[in-house]
């Protein structure tokens, strides 16, 4: 289970987080919309350790997480929206970049990743020469790769067409299915029926959706 007690975070003096509190368990797809600039990127980088908190902490299975220098990329995934990836290099030299060694996969399952997320056709081209959509699934593909419980991600189908997308949530709803903790950040509204639960964040409060299914309902709680 993932805690996450009495988080706050402030620019200067601008406090962008007050006191946000949830829990999520083994399989929970966890989607978090708001605004604009509300804070949804600096709350999951907090919860991602990139960022320190002011107030507050994280704990994944009764462990206190960022207490140390890093966190086990088994237990952790992340994909900010700015792509990390090294644009000289080719696909397969940026994943090679991200694996770590693991005792949850063979070699010929990393590969059927690879496979379901339409790479093996951009080993060799270097990654500055991919379009968003590719370098979006190469992020995902370099995280999942390493089987961590808890998957953060930020936007991770903005600006992407239709196959791209559906191939993205169909390797998500799979990575939760078998347990793993989805937070994500959407402005999608059909990404909505995705999560197990929706919060909103406004004015750094973070609050749960009443009704996932009325669009109008959401945007007045915004």
């Amino acid at each position: 289970m993932l805690q996450v007690e009495h988080i706050s975070f402030s620019y200067r003096k601008k406090q962008v987080l007050r006191d946000v509190c949830f829990t999520a368990k083994e399989g929970d797809f966890i989607g978090i919309i708001g605004k604009n600039g509300c804070g949804k990127s600096t709350l999951l980088s907090v919860l991602a350790g990139v960022r320190r908190p002011a107030g507050g902490s994280v704990s994944f299975e009764n462990t206190p997480l960022y207490t140390k220098a890093s966190v086990p990329a088994e237990t952790v995934g992340y994909v900010p929206q700015l792509n990390p990836l090294l644009p000289e290099l080719s696909v397969r030299d940026n994943l090679k970049l991200w694996l770590r060694d693991s005792e949850l996969s063979t070699k010929e399952e990393t590969e059927h990743l690879y496979e379901q997320m339409g790479l093996m056709d951009y080993f060799r081209t270097p990654v500055g020469k991919l379009s968003e959509g590719m370098k979006k699934r190469v992020s995902i593909t370099s995280v999942l790769q390493n089987h961590p419980k808890l998957l953060i991600l930020d936007e991770p189908s903005a600006a992407l067409d239709l196959p791209c997308k559906e191939i993205i949530h169909e390797q998500l709803l799979s990575f939760s299915r078998k347990g793993g903790i989805i937070l994500f950040t959407t402005h999608e509204e059909a990404e909505f029926s995705l999560c197990t639960t929706l919060y909103i964040l406004k004015d750094g409060i973070l609050v749960r959706a009443d009704d996932t299914q009325d669009k109008h309902a959401l945007i007045q709680q915004f």
